[in-house]
C-alpha cells in the first residue's frame, strides 16, 4: 500500500466519522416506521463445526481471534457453529454474542459497519433467527429488528458500487435480507441485483473460475450466490438471467479445486474449508458434470492418473485489483494420492498478522523455486500481490503421460533468469517427474543461489538416504514415495502448514545449487514404492 493510499484513506475514515458517527445521523437512521419484528426468516442452510462452537462456548479462541468483537463480525461462522451444537446454552450464548454487539456496535462504527460486515451479519441475525429466538426474552426481538432495519438503511445509503469479491456479495445479500422483511424493500432488491450482475460481469472467467484465482473466495461467493438464488425462489422473484448463467459457471470450476479428501487446494490465499461445506454448496447449486481437466482463463492446470491428482499454478498473479490475498508461488503444484495430500502449498493464515499474510505468501511458501532467496514478483506490506509476471504454459502428452511445460520471468529483472518447469504425470499416476531449468537470458555473470522446495503435508514422514540423493515419504496409511534428483542432493528443514483451523509444524525438502552462465536444470522424480 503506497503512503498516497494510505493518506486517502485516512481522510475517507475522518469523512467518514463525522458524517456517520455523529448522534443526528442516528436519529436520522431511526427515523421513520420502526419495525418491531421479522417476518420473513428463512432458515441458513450450511453446516456449522459443533466443536468450534463448544469452544466458543467456553471462551476458548483459537490463536487468530483477538477478541470477542472478532467472532462477532464473522457472525454467520459464530452462530452456524453453535446451532451445530443445538443446545439451550449454545441458544443463550447465540443472545449473549448479539447482545454483547448491540451494547458496543449498535451505532455506527468504522469497522462493525462496513457493507461486507453488515451485509454478512443482516444476513447471519435473520437466517438463524428461528435458532436463538426461541430463547430470547420479550424485548430482545423489537431491539433487534430495530437495530438491523438502522443497519440495512445505512447499508442502503452508502453501499458503493464498487464493491468486489465476497464482499460484494455479502453486501448484496444483506440488502435482499433486509429488503424482503422490512418495508420499501425493492429498492434494495434492485440495488442488489446490479450490484451482483456487474459483479458477475468483472469478476467471472469464461472459464467459470474467480478473478482472485482463490479457491476460496470462488467457494464462498458460490455459496452466497446459491442462498440468494434460494431466496429468490422462496419469495417468488425472479433471479436476473446473468447472475443465474455466472452461478452455474462457477459450479465446475469449484469441482476442479478439491482434492482426493473433498478439500481445497492451496492457491493464493485459499485455506482446505470443511468438505462438509463444499459438498453443501455442490449439493444445493443442483448442477451435475465431469471434474475440468482445465481452466485456461484462470490458469490452473489439473492431472489425474490412477489415483494420484496433480494441481498446478501455471499462470501469472491475479491482477492487483483483485491481488490482495494473492501468493508469489509462480509455478508451484499440490500432488495428493487417493484422499491423502503429499506434495503442498504453505497456505494462508487470512485472520493472521501481515506478517503471517506476508509469509505465506512468498515464493519460498510454495513448492516451487527461488533464486537468491527472493520472491518471484513483488509482495506488498500486508500480504498480497503488489506486481506483475509473464507466464506461458503448454499442455501435452507423451508416452501415455500427461505434461505441462511452463514458464515465469519474474526473475529476469533483477538476475537475468527465466524459469522453465516441465512436470509429466505417468499414465499409472505412480511417477511425477520434474525438470527445472533456470536460463540466464540477461548476460549477468554473477552466480546465484536457487532452491526447489517440496512443502510436504503434516501427515507425511520423511528421511533421506543415499547421501541426500533420495528423500523417503511415509504417508499415514503407510504408503511410501520415493524423491529422488539427479544432479544436487536433498536437504529437510522445518515447514509449516496453514490449511486449516490453525498452522500446523511440518517438513520441507529442499534441493540447492548455483546457477551459472548458460542454463542451469535439476531433474527430479516422485515415485511410489512398492510394497515389498
Amino acid at each position: 500500500m503506497t503512503q498516497a493510499t494510505k493518506l486517502i484513506g485516512k481522510v475517507r475514515r475522518s469523512v467518514q466519522s463525522v458524517a456517520y458517527g455523529n448522534p443526528l445521523y442516528q436519529k436520522i437512521l431511526a427515523s421513520g416506521e420502526t419495525p418491531t419484528r421479522l417476518h420473513f426468516t428463512p432458515s441458513d442452510p450450511w453446516p456449522g463445526d459443533a466443536n468450534a462452537g463448544q469452544a466458543l462456548m467456553s471462551s476458548q479462541q483459537s490463536m487468530f481471534e483477538r477478541s470477542e468483537s472478532t467472532a462477532l463480525r464473522h457472525a454467520a461462522t459464530a452462530l452456524r457453529n453453535l446451532r451445530a451444537v443445538g443446545t439451550d446454552a449454545a441458544r443463550v450464548t447465540s443472545l449473549r454474542l448479539i447482545g454483547n454487539w448491540l451494547h458496543q456496535f449498535d451505532g455506527w462504527h468504522e469497522t462493525e459497519w462496513l457493507a461486507g460486515h453488515l451485509g454478512s451479519r443482516i444476513a447471519a441475525w435473520i437466517g438463524f433467527y428461528d435458532f436463538y429466538a426461541s430463547a430470547a426474552p420479550p424485548d430482545f426481538t423489537p431491539a433487534l429488528a430495530a437495530s438491523l432495519h438502522r443497519q440495512w438503511k445505512h447499508l442502503l445509503r452508502t453501499i458503493s458500487p464498487n464493491l468486489k469479491g465476497v464482499e460484494a456479495v455479502q453486501a448484496a445479500r444483506g440488502l435482499i435480507y433486509g429488503g424482503l422483511n422490512f418495508p420499501d424493500g425493492d429498492k434494495a432488491l434492485g440495488l442488489a441485483c446490479d450490484l451482483l450482475q456487474r459483479q458477475m460481469a468483472a469478476e467471472i472467467l469464461p472459464d467459470g473460475g474467480h478473478i482472485s484465482r482463490n479457491p476460496a473466495t470462488q467457494l464462498h461467493i458460490l455459496r452466497h450466490l446459491v442462498d440468494i438464488r434460494n431466496i429468490f425462489n422462496l419469495a417468488d422473484i425472479r433471479l436476473p438471467e446473468s447472475i443465474g448463467v455466472g452461478l452455474g459457471a462457477m459450479i465446475p470450476a469449484l469441482k476442479f479445486f478439491r482434492h482426493g479428501d473433498g478439500a481445497l487446494s492451496l492457491f493464493h490465499g485459499a485455506v482446505e474449508e470443511t468438505p462438509l461445506l463444499i459438498d453443501a454448496v455442490l449439493t444445493q447449486a443442483t448442477m451435475r458434470g465431469r471434474v475440468l481437466r482445465r481452466l485456461p482463463e484462470t490458469g490452473y492446470e489439473r492431472m489425474m492418473a490412477g489415483r494420484s491428482l496433480l494441481m498446478v499454478d501455471a499462470a501469472s498473479p491475479p491482477p492487483r485489483a483483485f491481488g490482495d490475498q494473492g501468493h508469489a508461488g509462480l509455478l508451484s503444484f499440490e500432488f495428493s494420492h487417493g484422499r491423502e495430500r503429499i506434495i503442498v502449498n504453505c497456505g494462508a493464515v487470512p485472520m493472521g498478522s501481515a506478517q503471517w499474510r506476508t509469509a505465506c505468501a512468498a515464493t519460498a511458501a510454495h513448492s516451487s523455486l527461488t533464486v537468491a532467496d527472493t520472491n518471484a514478483c513483488d509482495i506488498g506490506d500486508e500480504g498480497g500481490i503488489a506486481g506483475t509476471v509473464q507466464t506461458s504454459a503448454q499442455r501435452f502428452e507423451e508416452g501415455g503421460a500427461h505434461g505441462l511445460e511452463m514458464a515465469h520471468d519474474g526473475y529476469r529483472g533483477q538476475f537475468g533468469l527465466v524459469h522453465n518447469r516441465i512436470l509429466r504425470l505417468s499414465g499409472d499416476g505412480e511417477t511425477l517427474m520434474g525438470r527445472d531449468v533456470l536460463h540466464n537470458e540477461g548476460g549477468h555473470k554473477t552466480p546465484q543461489e536457487f532452491t526447489l522446495r517440496w512443502h510436504l503435508h503434516p501427515t507425511v514422514q520423511v528421511s533421506l538416504s543415499h547421501g541426500g540423493q533420495t528423500a523417503l515419504l511415509r504417508t499415514a496409511s503407510g504408503g511410501g514415495w520415493r524423491l529422488r534428483v539427479e544432479n544436487g542432493a536433498l536437504a529437510m528443514e522445518s515447514s509449516i502448514y496453514c490449511g486449516g483451523i490453525a498452522p500446523r509444524r511440518t517438513m520441507q525438502i529442499k534441493c540447492t545449487g548455483m546457477t551459472d552462465s548458460g542454463h542451469t536444470a535439476v531433474t527430479w522424480s516422485l515415485t511410489r514404492e512398492r510394497k515389498a
